[in-house]
């Protein structure tokens, strides 16, 4: 059961880092979209770009706290 567990919160940890970079692409186009507000909202930005390096650390700290270990103790 805990191989389960580890398995799932390695795949949660992959889709917390890939939805970080993808949040961190999507900033530019979606200010540009949004007009005259967007480029010079600077608070804005560093928010959402605050929020994709946080998912993308975590996730990436996910994997590494439950990647398997191969030593030879078994």
């Amino acid at each position: 059961m805990d191989t389960d567990n580890k398995v799932f919160q390695i795949i949660w940890g992959i889709v917390l880092a890939v939805t970080g970079v993808l949040v961190i692409l999507q900033i530019p186009e979606k200010f540009n979209q949004m007009g005259n507000i967007g480029p010079n909202n600077f608070f804005a930005r560093s928010c959402f770009y605050g929020l994709g390096i946080f998912l993308f650390l975590g996730g990436v700290k996910k994997v590494i706290q439950n990647k398997p270990s191969f030593s030879d103790d078994a």
